[in-house]
């Protein structure tokens, strides 16, 4: 696979006031999409991380700061590895998926979901009879 990863940052938390400084960034959420060049396949994960507090000398006020700034945060504080694993995972899955149901069209013996409704229907009104006839003789 030909993964490419990108960043989207979804939401941030922030301290009014924090150490002398305002607006302090604490908390990120954010997605991170993974997408397969080869099969065009994407998976998306969503995850959050807090943010270490800032140094004083080095402060961007929050009306300054740039989603690639925040990113750059998102990244020190949260590994990519899981991630990219999590995501190469879901995209192989989705290209060689290993549980798909089997249809009536390619068994002719398996119930077809109507049939398979009719008969959980049967069945429930048979136990509904029998749970009544037990009852009716235990009365």
């Amino acid at each position: 696979m030909n993964i490419s990863y990108e960043w989207k940052i979804t939401a941030l938390k922030k301290a009014p006031s924090l150490d002398g400084l305002s607006d302090v960034i604490t908390h990120v959420r954010f997605d991170y999409t993974g997408t397969d060049a080869d099969s065009g396949e994407s998976y998306t994960f969503s995850g959050a991380c807090p943010i270490l507090p800032p140094d004083p000398n080095v402060f961007t006020p929050l009306a300054e700061v740039l989603e690639s700034d925040v990113i750059l945060w998102a990244q020190a504080n949260h590994p990519t590895d899981h991630m990219n694993s999590v995501i190469e995972k879901a995209i192989s899955d989705k290209i060689t998926p290993k549980n798909e149901d089997v249809g009536t069209d390619e068994v002719s013996w398996l119930a077809s979901p109507e049939e398979q409704v009719e008969e959980s229907t049967e069945e429930q009104v048979e136990e509904s009879t029998e749970e009544q006839v037990e009852e009716s003789t235990e009365e």
